[in-house]
């Protein structure tokens, strides 16, 4: 598979850069793209160990390149491009389309002042109007991912009782078979969402149950699925056991346009409190075939 990523000289870009090395696995190909203001004169690819192309980068260009380039683990393949652009997010979402990726991976998100973590301006944008799936780092996932030896261990879908549980379920699916990986489908039932009262809760609970096990069933999926509940879904979030190199996957919602993200209102708030790298996928998204 064909992982961008949207680079910058920092944490949040070694992060991106740890994350889709570990999601792609020892053979994937990782386009790291440098988006620069329309105004830099610079268009160009910088293949790693060939400083051909030094002549045409600004230095400070060259010095991010050959950066982002050493965070590549030995052995994967791997290549900068930098580009000209008007908009970051526009420009990203280009050069996705040129490089063929398979998704877009982004760094860190950005932790508010009240404790919870929300993307920037670049990562909203891509989350309301990317035609491929987005895959955002959190601040601990370099150090998860060492744990981990640099792999990933599972793969987490969140589901509703809707229709966007099978796309979601079945882009999990397809991510963890690139590496054997072990899915687990999640659906939470959360009190304030529902209505309140014990037994409603529990026909929730049921419902949704049934409504997991439907979608694996037919999708023929060997995965564990769990309902987990909380009063809040901050709560539900907290009360869920996760694994160092683990990285969970959400839908868009029903008001997206086919085929494009549009972050709803719960994926966004499981965005904020979620301890692991997150994964979201277009609506109606299906993976390339083999």
């Amino acid at each position: 598979m064909r992982y961008l990523i949207g680079y910058t000289a920092d944490g949040r870009g070694a992060e991106a850069v740890a994350l889709a090395a570990a999601l792609g696995g020892p053979d994937a190909h990782l386009d790291i793209a440098i988006v620069l203001p329309e105004s830099t004169p610079f268009s160009a690819n910088y293949p790693g160990g060939d400083h051909g192309y030094s002549s045409i980068l600004a230095e400070k260009v060259d010095s991010w390149a050959a950066e982002a380039l050493s965070l590549v683990p030995v052995g994967t393949s791997a290549r900068v491009v930098a580009r000209s652009v008007t908009s970051p997010a526009a420009g990203l979402i280009a050069a996705a389309e040129e490089t063929g990726a398979d998704a877009i991976v982004l760094g860190g998100r950005k932790r508010h002042v009240a404790g919870f973590f929300a993307p920037g301006s670049v990562t909203s944008s891509l989350l309301h109007a990317s035609p491929f799936p987005v895959a955002m780092s959190t601040p601990g996932a370099v150090a998860a991912l060492e744990k981990a030896e640099g792999k990933l261990s599972r793969i987490t879908a969140f589901v509703s009782n809707g229709a966007a549980a099978r796309s979601v379920v079945q882009a999990a699916a397809a991510f963890a078979a690139e590496q054997s990986l072990e899915v687990r489908v999640v659906s939470l039932v959360i009190q304030e969402l529902a209505e309140v009262g014990k037994t409603r809760m529990r026909e929730s609970v049921s419902r949704s149950q049934e409504a997991a096990d439907a979608v694996v069933a037919d999708l023929g999926v060997s995965a564990e699925v769990r309902v987990v509940t909380g009063a809040s879904i901050d709560e539900a979030i907290a009360s869920i056991d996760w694994e160092d190199g683990e990285v969970a996957v959400v839908g868009s919602s029903s008001l997206a346009r086919k085929r494009r993200l549009f972050l709803g209102s719960t994926a966004q708030r499981i965005l904020r409190t979620l301890p692991v790298p997150l994964l979201v996928v277009p609506k109606n998204y299906k993976s390339a075939p083999e």
